[in-house]
């Protein structure tokens, strides 16, 4: 599937590319997830919890390319660098292979720039031409920037996950948030 030029100029700044990652992309994200982990509190996993193989992130991005994973992972390229990732992983069960779980992140210097919002733009169109349905995610209830994206992005908070994240020995709640994609992709 293709991305469409017209629809990543207007959903971001003018510099800004937004793919689907290759096998050959695996170190590259790897560096940025490892600089995520370093610098934000609101990814899942902590400093020094992720592998540091790429192999590891290869073998998945082959078996996304090679048609054995339904998931996809979309990268943000900005002024010539990989500044954010969006990964949407689908699992292989019939009952349940229409509903994607996204991940995202961007890099600290390149938010407020509309990365993040073209990352879930492209997200929902790609996710619904692979027929998908829906999209969900979770968030920390104190992650306001990334709430208030969400919600701007047509994501709908759909409960309450209570302490369900241990951060620094402190019980944190999250919000488990939805998107319906377009009935049209429904179809497929």
């Amino acid at each position: 599937m293709s991305l469409s030029a017209a629809n990543l100029l207007s959903m971001g700044p003018p510099s800004l590319t937004i793919r689907p990652a290759q096998p050959r992309d695996a170190a590259t994200l790897l560096k940025l997830q490892l600089a995520l982990d370093e610098e934000s509190e609101f990814m899942l996993l902590d400093r020094g919890e992720r592998a540091d193989d790429p192999a590891e992130v290869r073998a998945r991005l082959q078996a996304i390319a090679d048609g054995v994973d339904y998931s996809f992972v979309l990268l943000a390229e900005y002024e010539g660098g990989l500044v954010g990732y969006i990964d949407v992983a689908v699992l292989p069960y019939a009952r349940s292979r229409r509903t994607g779980y996204v991940v995202m992140g961007v890099a600290s210097d390149a938010q407020g720039k509309g990365i993040g919002k073209a990352l879930l733009a492209e997200a929902t169109q790609y996710g619904a031409g692979l027929g998908l349905r829906r999209l969900e995610l979770t968030v920390m209830t104190y992650n306001h920037s990334a709430i208030g994206l969400y919600l701007a992005s047509g994501f709908q908070v759909e409960g309450l996950r209570a302490a369900s994240i241990d951060h620094g020995g402190i019980a944190v709640d999250e919000y488990y948030m939805g998107l319906l994609l377009s009935p049209e992709s429904w179809e497929n």
